[in-house]
């Protein structure tokens, strides 16, 4: 791992980094959804010696970003009981990776220590996942069964689900498996993992967005709210809502390519599952590498969405606080053209970076907690 850290140490075991742009998304680290406003939008990630530790932007007036070992973040800061649970999960399951510790926040919210909406929404969200990991299924063998098998043969949802269906697709994928010199065995477990990997994407036949595809098409929005904003607004004269826009065009530049490439297998069925040994592992590098390019959006797009309606004033302090938590592409994700013009936002973001007054004094502000558990909550 590039070592991120560059300044003093301090008697608490963390350090000061003032370089904002990650080499890779492990140095970045992973989004925790903690609710004390201190450690919000914080990252985790494996530190150099198999542990781990925390990122936190902005802490105690300064612009940089400061990184503390783990087992001191308990000692260092006052945390809600909901936290010190998520602290010891995210410990125990070393959630160092979107997925990880996507499932440690709702186990965590589950325990209803940050309150009935949290359960809610991680219910709702649980819930979701499921509907749409069945729903991948359903149209990517739908879609096999459709353009490589010789009988016209139609699957619903309730046939997937029953032993006469599975007999059904199982009759079927033997016609497919002697055309593309496999045995139905494979294939049928192949889809299985297929549908299970790209079940945060999803297809491109469906008419139901998965969850990735969604937070693309949010961010398009955001991006151009965002610019729209800046644009009727005099309460923005340093161009902080442009800034954001910019790092969002480059998230979606490169993250349209990567959609691009998972969808290709889907477009050629056949070649895919007869070379599925080299597809599998692709599909799932892609996959993953979208989930990282995207972790710490939603909670971006959550905390926007919470005051369209709201007063210029409260708009700018959130449009501040969006700038400080924006998650930056890691320099290896950038091809070189686009990576030079990079350089120019990571100047430009250390202009406008800075921490959130209130959050400076060590003391806990209940409306800010309660303004921020609701945010997480919804970003589930």
């Amino acid at each position: 791992m590039t070592e991120a850290a560059n300044g003093s140490g301090s008697a608490d075991g963390g350090h000061l980094s003032t370089r904002y742009w990650p080499a890779t998304f492990e140095e970045r680290g992973v989004v925790a959804p903690f609710t004390t406003p201190t450690l919000a939008f914080s990252r985790v990630r494996s530190d150099h010696n198999e542990g781990l530790e925390i990122l936190i932007p902005g802490m105690s007036g300064s612009s940089g970003i400061y990184v503390i070992a783990w087992p001191s973040v308990r000692d260092v800061f006052r945390m809600t009981v909901h936290d010190r649970v998520l602290h010891e999960s995210i410990a125990e399951a070393k959630a160092t990776t979107p997925h990880v510790m996507r499932r440690c926040a709702n186990q965590t919210a589950m325990t209803g220590l940050a309150g009935p909406d949290a359960v809610e929404c991680s219910k709702a969200a649980l819930e979701q996942e499921e509907n749409e990991r069945l729903l991948t299924n359903f149209y990517l063998v739908n879609s096999v069964v459709d353009r490589l098998s010789s009988a016209q043969a139609k699957l619903t949802v309730a046939e997937l689900s029953s032993p006469d269906g599975k007999r059904k697709v199982r009759s079927v994928l033997d016609d497919i498996a002697r055309r593309i010199g496999a045995s139905s065995e494979q294939i049928y477990r192949s889809l299985e993992v297929w549908s299970d990997l790209i079940a945060p994407l999803g297809l491109p036949v469906m008419p139901h967005e998965c969850r990735l595809r969604r937070l693309m098409r949010r961010l398009e929005g955001f991006r151009m709210n965002a610019e729209e904003w800046g644009r009727r607004s005099n309460a923005d004269p340093d161009g902080m809502s442009f800034l954001a826009a910019d790092v969002v065009k480059l998230t979606l530049d490169i993250g349209y390519p990567v959609i691009e490439q998972v969808d290709a297998h889907a477009a050629d069925l056949a070649g895919t599952l007869a070379a599925w040994k080299t597809a599998e592992g692709e599909i799932r590098e892609r996959v993953d590498r979208l989930s990282w390019l995207l972790d710490g959006w939603e909670h971006v797009l959550t905390i926007w969405d919470g005051v369209l309606e709201s007063p210029i004033w409260e708009q700018v302090e959130t449009m501040e606080e969006i700038v400080r938590m924006l998650p930056l592409v890691p320099k290896k994700e950038l091809e070189r053209q686009i990576g030079d013009a990079w350089g120019d936002l990571e100047n430009a973001l250390r202009r406008f970076v800075k921490p959130m007054q209130s959050w400076q004094s060590g003391e806990l502000d209940l409306d800010l907690l309660l303004r921020v558990e609701g945010r997480r909550a919804k970003a589930l």
